[in-house]
């Protein structure tokens, strides 16, 4: 197999839809991965410290399909006149995707500054890391399976931005903004390196757009519409839906995370390609809050023209959250955030 084979074999690995799930993990429940969606949405919650966990896969029907985990943990370090923030945060990222197991791994920093403006709050986070790729070349099935000079791993470093808006129009309802920039420096993605080759392999931007609302209908129940709008060089995804909370138990405190809640929720999830828009799943999701811990089960069930070949199956995904109120000395700030 020749190098110019090569290159587009490599070419089609990173820009298929892969571009959206190797490269730029891609999970449906976006209430439960709040700092990768957007770094400014780091510290904005209603504690200390937060610690999130994310596991999902899909397409496991069809070859190997893909496996994501995602760990991070975000807490406010600094705070003025309790109503000013500053925050920061660590998210480590692994995925493992195809036959030829396309292997993304990154850890990635974030630090975000939250400002308040009489009954509005901007945050701005920035968050930077390291990212690498691996592709197992042995595993590919040709005539000629010698891969030249092209490395089986690189690694390149990724910067990202966000910015973010919340409205509490009333004691216990807000809404929500936010807008994020991905692979600001358009870091070289290409496995094969050759001076004949005038052209690199540069990761698409990425940006989203997204928001939502926390709208108390009663005393016990919340509606908690949301949407998201995803924009990466050919590919765009928009989704829309809600949850609905039951409030199960509540303290005195209406907002605080110790109380219990069941939600459930769904999401319709379309994509949009040039010329191309289609319908693509229904995402279902069930929640329990319990104390300061957030369980979440979300399940993609596929709509799209692959539905022959999946059956309907798309991925299962499941999240955890836990909040710690306090944090050494640190009292709560006055400061009350959308609850993702």
């Amino acid at each position: 197999m020749n190098k110019i084979v090569y290159q587009l074999l490599l070419s089609i690995l990173c820009m298929l839809p892969a571009s959206l799930f190797s490269q730029d993990v891609h999970f449906s429940h976006i209430h439960a991965s709040p700092t990768i969606l957007n770094p400014a949405m780091t510290g904005l919650f209603n504690g200390q410290v937060r610690f999130i966990g994310n596991s999902r896969g899909q397409w496991n029907g069809l070859t190997k399909g893909y496996r994501t985990f995602a760990g991070s943990v975000d807490m406010r370090m600094f705070e003025f006149n309790r109503e000013d923030i500053i925050a920061g945060g660590l998210n480590i990222i692994s995925d493992k995707a195809g036959d030829l197991d396309f292997t993304t791994t990154a850890v990635l920093g974030s630090v975000s500054v939250l400002k308040t403006l009489g009954s509005h709050y901007f945050a701005f986070g920035l968050q930077s890391g390291m990212i690498s790729n691996r592709v197992d070349f042995s595993k590919i099935v040709a005539f000629d399976t010698e891969p030249g000079n092209a490395p089986d791993k690189i690694r390149y470093v990724d910067i990202n931005t966000g910015l973010a808006w919340f409205y509490n129009f009333d004691r216990y309802s807000n809404i929500y903004l936010g807008v994020s920039a991905s692979h600001l420096n358009r870091p070289d993605v290409s496995f094969y390196k050759d001076d004949e080759l005038s052209e690199s392999l540069v990761a698409y931007r990425k940006y989203v757009f997204h928001g939502g609302a926390d709208v108390e209908v009663n005393r016990k129940n919340t509606v908690m519409p949301s949407f998201i709008f995803m924009d990466q060089g050919p590919h765009r995804e928009i989704t829309i839906g809600s949850y609905w909370k039951y409030k199960t138990s509540m303290n005195s405190n209406r907002n605080s995370t110790s109380a219990s809640a069941l939600y459930f929720g769904g999401w319709l999830r379309w994509y949009a390609e040039k010329n191309y828009l289609g319908t693509d799943a229904i995402v279902a999701a069930v929640r329990m809050d319990f104390k300061n811990t957030f369980l979440s089960l979300t399940y993609d069930i596929n709509i799209s023209s692959l539905t022959k070949a999946s059956r309907g199956a798309g991925g299962p995904e499941f999240s955890v959250i836990h909040i710690l109120d306090s944090w050494g000395n640190k009292r709560p700030t006055k400061i009350r955030c959308p609850n993702f």
